[in-house]
């Protein structure tokens, strides 16, 4: 990885600081750190606009938007001051102070049962509304630091891990998939970094690889590697600089595909979502946005004189516009023809947006670098962070 991706990803998970290539996953055995008493946690209110408050003195904090639950509270997940939510009138903060695994926080999901489950840098953890507690409290890989977490439409757990690829949970077996040298990965890796997870419309599920794997889809028996095509690697638009003999053994691995200029534009995403049409739209790490509508990819950097770097997230909101957020220039949002960009100047938190959620009244919610948090309500941007 180049100086600018361990730039770049350090500053989305604050706690790879020291540990960039010593993460673990989510699943080690581990003491149980919950309490024997129901919680009560610290309760954050202000007299006129509620605010996400630091408790633990982090000074960066990224916030990430993750769920609105059945009972229609929001919840952030942070790197370093644990998680938040939001009932609409007041934010309350969950640390290790009140049970939570770690205060490092990447994904958080709600089970069948009503149980949010918060993926952290010690493993998997679980709400029931009163206390936490750890979710594998037998399994040897319980420890693994999680970075994503999806509950599929047959209430299977999938959470993506550093450094041991994806793992399925379906109530009894826990099952590893893209690890240990199941597939011969472009630069010598064997295992995938997985940032997000999503199942398309037809039932298979997707994942985002951020060490080089590109996305991969998977049927239910078996796993489709999308790579870009051998130009990609050959002008070297990966970045990396590899040596002459990686570079040969990545084109010879390659020439088994099928790729050409239709490929998807990156082999790094940080995101996937499914627009209403059934289109994938693929965030990626230096070619801005890129869909995919089952047969062709399409650049949205070079087609449409989008963003031409980083884009950390997309979202269709309610009414039909694509919204994008950046690395460093605000947020776009497409309406079908044109592109709307909002920065700071228009009222945003900050120039970096890390993630995107859209409300049931239909307000978007943006988690930033710097632990910051907008919302939008259609007119005007609000700061809900302090």
């Amino acid at each position: 990885m180049n100086t600018y991706d361990a730039h770049f990803f350090r500053s989305i998970f604050s706690i790879l600081i020291a540990l960039l290539m010593l993460f673990s996953s989510c699943n080690a055995q581990v003491r149980s750190n919950a309490p024997t008493e129901p919680i009560e946690p610290l309760k954050i209110s202000a007299s006129k606009l509620p605010k996400m408050i630091r408790t633990q003195g982090v000074q960066s904090g990224n916030v990430f938007c993750e769920l609105q639950d059945k009972e229609g509270n929001l919840w952030f997940s942070t790197g370093g001051e644990g998680i938040y939510r939001y009932d609409g009138e007041s934010f309350t903060n969950f640390t290790t102070e009140d049970g939570l695994c770690n205060n490092n926080v990447k994904g958080i999901i709600q089970d069948k049962e009503g149980n949010i489950l918060i993926g952290t840098e010690t493993g998997l953890c679980k709400y029931d509304g009163k206390t936490f507690s750890k979710y594998f409290q037998k399994d040897l890989k319980s420890d693994h630091m999680i970075s994503s977490l999806f509950l599929d439409s047959e209430d299977n757990i999938w959470f993506g891990t550093m450094n041991n690829g994806v793992y399925r949970y379906d109530g009894k077996t826990l099952t590893n998939f893209l690890n240990n040298n199941d597939h011969t990965f472009n630069l010598g890796n064997h295992h995938q970094l997985i940032l997000d997870i999503i199942q398309d419309r037809k039932g298979d599920l997707w994942f985002s690889s951020w060490n080089g794997g590109a996305v991969w889809r998977f049927d239910g028996k078996s796993f489709t590697n999308y790579l870009p095509s051998k130009n990609y690697y050959l002008s070297n638009e990966d970045g990396r600089n590899t040596n002459k003999s990686e570079s040969e053994s990545l084109i010879t691995y390659l020439s088994g595909f099928s790729l050409t200029q239709d490929s998807i534009t990156d082999d790094m995403i940080f995101s996937i979502t499914e627009d209403k049409g059934g289109d994938l739209w693929f965030a990626t790490r230096r070619h801005g946005a890129c869909k995919y509508d089952g047969k062709t990819f399409y650049s949205f950097r070079e087609n449409e004189n989008f963003v031409s770097y980083g884009v950390y997230a997309i979202l269709e909101d309610k009414k039909g516009n694509m919204w994008f957020t950046t690395d460093k220039n605000g947020v776009y949002c497409y309406d079908g023809k044109t592109f709307k960009n909002y920065t700071t100047i228009d009222g945003l938190v900050h120039n970096s947006v890390f993630s995107i959620l859209e409300d049931k009244d239909g307000n978007l919610w943006f988690g930033t670098r710097g632990f910051g948090l907008s919302r939008f309500d259609g007119r005007s941007f609000t700061t809900f962070s302090e």
